[in-house]
């Protein structure tokens, strides 16, 4: 299963700035554990002018999407958490409707991933196949496995302070299919390695 990091296109320019984010939200809480902590919605002032394109994707400061971009995760991932947020550039009269998507956190990083001095960010992503399938492994034969890794279409990378959403081809697939503008792609690397090591 091929798996990419998701993430605002890096060709785009012109995209809406949010100021004064920390004073609404707490960038600590995006977590299952600390989700209630984050109003279910909030208005977000943006910086911007009339050419300030609104991606599906917008990765940075915090991790949002687009009503179209939910509608497919939705249909991958019915359990994740949202919180509605409206983006208002008051200069421009522009209002965008986003969503904080809350995503299960997994271990999957390889030993050879590349951290920064104090591991709030990668500079290299790695995953290891075999912790991402180890939470199926008990329960499902060892011939239908592979088949269950579909399973696991979006998640967020554990273990690092900035925000790392991962996923699979099926996904991204059919966010591609149903024309999602703005998404910049990564395909990650990642590393099988034996049962038994």
């Amino acid at each position: 299963m091929k798996y990419f990091l998701l993430e605002t296109d890096k060709k785009i320019s012109q995209l809406p700035q949010i100021v004064q984010l920390h004073d609404k939200i707490d960038v600590r809480d995006i977590h299952r554990e600390s989700a209630y902590k984050i109003a279910h919605r909030q208005l977000l002032t943006v910086k911007g002018d009339t050419d300030t394109f609104y991606p599906d994707v917008i990765s940075t400061p915090v991790f949002l999407l687009s009503q179209r971009a939910k509608r497919v995760v939705e249909m991958y991932e019915p359990r994740t958490v949202w919180r509605e947020t409206v983006l208002l550039d008051r200069e421009n009269e522009k209002v965008s409707r986003y969503f904080l998507p809350i995503f299960e956190e997994e271990d999957c990083l390889a030993e050879n991933a590349v951290f920064n001095l104090n591991h709030s960010l990668l500079k290299e992503i790695v995953l290891d196949g075999k912790k991402l399938l180890e939470r199926y492994l008990p329960s499902i034969p060892q011939a239908d496995v592979l088949s269950q890794l579909n399973e696991q279409t979006l998640f967020r990378i554990a273990g690092v302070e900035k925000t790392y959403i991962v996923g699979n081809l099926d996904v991204v697939e059919s966010m591609l299919k149903r024309g999602l503008r703005g998404i910049g792609l990564t395909e990650l690397q990642v590393i099988w390695r034996e049962k038994d090591e």
